[in-house]
């Protein structure tokens, strides 16, 4: 049986986490209007962020395994 590690290119992966701080950022404006959801809101976009960065930067950022059986 072999398997393949899928991951995000790099460009894909810079841009998440760039959405991701686009999600902080409207956080952090938004932060005074709104109550408990915006701490979710904004665990939620760190999340993005890491996850993101290290699909792209780490040698084992496999985001998927693909097993195939012979």
């Amino acid at each position: 049986m072999s398997s393949f590690r899928v991951k995000p290119s790099k460009p894909v992966a810079v841009f998440g986490a760039v959405f991701g701080v686009a999600i902080l950022v409207f956080g952090f404006v938004n932060a005074n209007k709104s109550g408990g959801f915006i701490w979710l809101w904004l665990i939620a976009g760190v999340a993005i962020i890491g996850f993101n960065l290290w699909a792209a930067f780490s040698k084992n950022g496999a985001t998927e395994v693909i097993s195939r059986r012979e």
